[in-house]
């Protein structure tokens, strides 16, 4: 091939905005996501001794869930949540009876959105936004209840 035949050298710089622009564009603004607090008290062990949160999270922490990803009925559920002592984000499998207070957010924060897609998670869709509202149907009857023991 002759030089004359090769096509016209493009200058990377000039194709550097509409990259970074299409790049953008591809990702959506928010996704639709279930979200939830983790349980203030519940009973562990054997013996029945009471503990706050979970080993990971503070009570009351949000977490974020991720869709059913295997077939046990949302016994389980991946998640992601703030560390209740690095306090950094991190993803864990955790009873699904140790999240209360479940709801549907639009979820803006790049770091969750990242994760969620690249995991098999929520995205924005009417699709996903009708599979949580009729998830919040049943999961609240998930959650542990708390019933502290009679002083005898």
């Amino acid at each position: 091939m002759s030089p004359d035949q090769l096509p016209p050298k493009e200058n990377s710089f000039e194709r550097l905005p509409d990259i970074v622009t299409n790049k953008r564009s591809e990702e959506p603004e928010f996704i639709w996501c279930l979200v939830g607090n983790i349980i203030d008290e519940h009973y562990f062990g054997e013996h029945k001794e009471v503990k706050r949160g979970t080993k990971h999270f503070l009570p009351n922490t949000k977490v974020y869930c991720f869709p059913s990803l295997w077939g046990d009925g949302y016994e389980d559920v991946k998640v992601i949540g703030r560390h209740r002592k690095s306090k950094t984000y991190i993803s864990i499998i955790m009873p699904s009876k140790y999240i209360t207070n479940w709801r549907i957010q639009k979820v803006y924060s790049p770091y969750i959105r990242s994760t969620m897609q690249a995991n098999y998670g929520w995205r924005n869709s009417d699709e996903d936004k009708n599979v949580i509202l009729g998830m919040l149907e049943w999961l609240p009857d998930r959650t542990e209840i708390f019933k502290p023991k009679p002083d005898v």
